[in-house]
């Protein structure tokens, strides 16, 4: 059932208040507009600045709301005016009528300076789907095509793949975005996916609590074949020929292991391989000092993840942020609140959100979030193996500097004299290898030299992991995991 036939229906049953959640005004009033036509009543428009009907002379909201007889009026952005208290009392009293007109304030989800009545019903205006982007697109390729020729075509051979990449935007947003990548990249059309992708986590609001991240692509993950297979496998289910065939959006993953082993850098690869934007969660941000505030945080971002669907979410430790949760008597209970109800839309979320988890210790963990259901699958990532260590090393040496800097730093010697000393660093995290590639190349810039195998060679050997410093507790987590996760390597 479609929003605006839900809202008919809603009206019919003789509901007099209704709070559609949106920032996208002009695309609420087309709503409602399809909501008057299929109710066959008339459709009025109030705004603080505009008056009734847009008619330009200003009109106090509490004469609009003697207003009798029938239809729908659309109240505008009112919370300045129902932050008046006599004014807010008129509203629930309309509401409270058993005829008369349906009141609908439409405002944005962020807006709350006045207590919404319990008789109203709460509505959020889903982001725009892909058949409304599809559409737009052919407008925009339309227009387009007499300064960038063959835009037209572009757009209508290509719509639904940069449809999805604009899924969880405003259409306002979206429409600005595709001007900007096509004014940056031209109409090439993987060119203009990387340009949305890259600068869509910028325009959604979040208020602080979900910082945008950059994913990262699967080549700066040395190791781990088995987490890449499974993630290109998962990335299937978001294709509309899978929904088609009845197969379910995937739901997340528990990224758990030793420390320094690539936790961070694989949850930055899922929404790469996704095609999907990232939003990291710093569970420590939810909690704030007045009672019910970090509820009432959980809450915005819940509502912020279902709006900007489908989008990927990185709880970064999610351990050490619900480190409470357990017990409840260090906070009175507010980390068991918190992580309750994040728990429970786990379960009941509706929206495609993939969720990625990291953690250490698995004892920080409720057993809760360990079934099935509320995640797909739980991935241990162990220290690498001798081939993960030089897939590790490698792309300290030589990938990440020749894509952040261009060229490969000088070395005496090439690549495979630096292969071998993979082999010395058993017990190393991915980490501490590069941390030894980044002593080694200091050490030989201090004299004045290209980097040797030596220089990396030494590193090493002054290195003492933390296999070897946390060897029980690193051997406690292998125990644990070896029967009860899935290992990220194979």
């Amino acid at each position: 059932m479609t929003l605006a036939a839900e809202i008919v229906r809603a009206i019919e049953a003789g509901t007099r208040l209704i709070v559609l959640q949106t920032s996208e005004e002009a695309r609420a009033v087309e709503l409602l507009e399809d909501v008057a036509a299929r109710a066959q009543t008339q459709l009025h428009t109030w705004s603080l600045a505009s008056g009734v009907d847009a008619a330009g002379s200003p009109r106090a909201l509490g004469s609009v709301l003697d207003t009798s007889g029938t239809g729908l009026w659309a109240l505008l952005d009112p919370a300045p005016a129902l932050a008046d208290p006599t004014v807010a009392r008129a509203l629930r009293e309309a509401a409270s009528r058993v005829q008369g007109p349906t009141w609908i304030v439409v405002e944005p989800a962020s807006t709350a300076p006045w207590s919404v009545p319990p008789e109203a019903w709460r509505v959020v205006l889903p982001t725009p789907d892909r058949g409304a982007f599809e559409a737009a697109l052919a407008e925009i390729g339309q227009a387009l095509d007499a300064r960038f020729p063959g835009a037209h075509d572009m757009f209508e051979d290509e719509g639904p793949a940069i449809s999805r990449a604009l899924l969880g935007l405003g259409m306002p947003s979206a429409e600005r975005l595709v001007a900007e990548a096509v004014l940056a990249e031209g109409i090439d059309p993987t060119r203009l996916i990387d340009f949305i992708t890259r600068h869509k986590p910028a325009l959604v609001p979040t208020d602080g609590l979900l910082e945008p991240a950059h994913a990262l692509s699967t080549d700066t993950l040395g190791g781990y074949a088995g987490f890449k297979a499974w993630m290109t496998t998962r990335a299937l289910a978001l294709l509309p020929e899978a929904e088609a065939a009845g197969i379910l959006p995937p739901r997340g993953v528990l990224l758990l292991g030793v420390q320094g082993c690539g936790k961070s850098l694989a949850a930055r690869t899922c929404a790469d391989t996704l095609g999907l934007p990232l939003f990291r969660l710093d569970p420590g941000r939810l909690f704030g000092g007045t009672v019910g505030r970090s509820e009432a945080n959980l809450r915005q971002v819940l509502a912020s993840l279902d709006a900007m669907a489908p989008v990927v979410l990185w709880i970064d430790e999610i351990d050490k942020g619900f480190s409470g949760a357990s017990g409840g008597r260090s906070d009175a209970g507010t980390s068991a609140r918190v992580m309750g109800g994040l728990l429970t839309w786990l379960a009941e979320r509706a929206r495609p959100v993939f969720v990625v988890a990291t953690a250490n210790d698995v004892q920080g963990l409720p057993p809760e979030l360990l079934r099935r259901g509320r995640l797909d699958e739980i991935f241990f990532f162990d220290l690498p193996g001798a081939s993960a260590r030089e897939d590790i090393l490698r792309i300290h040496l030589e990938d990440e500097p020749r894509q952040r800097l261009g060229s490969i730093p000088p070395m005496t010697e090439p690549w495979p004299a630096f292969a071998s000393i993979a082999a010395a660093a058993e017990g190393f995290s991915g980490a501490e290898i590069q941390a030894s590639v980044t002593e080694a190349r200091l050490h030989a810039f201090a004299a004045k030299r290209p980097l040797s195998p030596d220089d990396l060679r030494q590193a090493v050997a002054d290195t003492v992991p933390l296999s070897v410093t946390r060897a029980e507790s690193i051997q406690a987590l292998r125990a644990w995991a070896v029967h009860r996760t899935r290992p990220a390597a194979v």
